[in-house]
């Protein structure tokens, strides 16, 4: 049976500075997999104006697996990499908004993982490590009606290139 149901989908906001939450009211079933597919299939979709879609044009899902344990294994196609705008910023917010939306909407699932064409990958874009699922992290998210968060947004941004700059895995030097 599909009931009406509000889910909450993330969209970059209108500066560009965080992800905006936006519910839409979709019908679907109440197997995980069917909720989850359908999710990221309005994920990936067109953003309701003036917000902005974090994925490039053309990305498509694959296909899905779900564990028992609630992770996700997400397949996108090579455009959600080969087409990605790049930087840091534009990163955090393409693989977050699928992991709170998938995570927010399926409570079946706790952590996700981007896959590529089928196959596990370092980055989608140079930034953000996917080699290993991922939990939701909300901090990304801000209110598009106040300017607030650009100040937290930028120290954000910061503080996540000095955390890449830490993990990269080379040893460190003794100056």
């Amino acid at each position: 049976m599909n009931d009406p149901l509000g889910i909450t989908l993330f969209y970059v906001a209108e500066n560009g500075l965080g992800l905006v939450e936006h519910t839409r009211d979709i019908a679907y079933g109440s197997d995980p997999l069917v909720r989850a597919r359908t999710v990221i299939e309005y994920q990936l979709g067109n953003a309701p104006e003036p917000l902005m879609s974090p994925f490039p044009t053309g990305t498509t899902l694959r296909s899905l697996y779900l564990t028992d344990s609630g992770n996700a294994f997400v397949d996108l196609s090579s455009e959600a990499s080969t087409e990605h705008s790049g930087g840091s910023l534009d990163e955090l917010f393409t693989v977050y908004s699928l992991v709170n939306a998938l995570a927010n909407n399926v409570p079946e699932i706790n952590a996700v993982q981007i896959m590529i064409n089928g196959s596990e990958v370092d980055t989608l874009a140079g930034h953000i490590e996917l080699r290993q699922p991922l939990e939701p992290n909300m901090q990304w998210g801000i209110d598009p009606n106040t300017n607030d968060d650009v100040e937290n947004i930028e120290e954000m941004e910061e503080s996540i290139e000095l955390d890449m700059n830490q993990d990269s895995g080379a040893p460190p030097t003794n100056s």
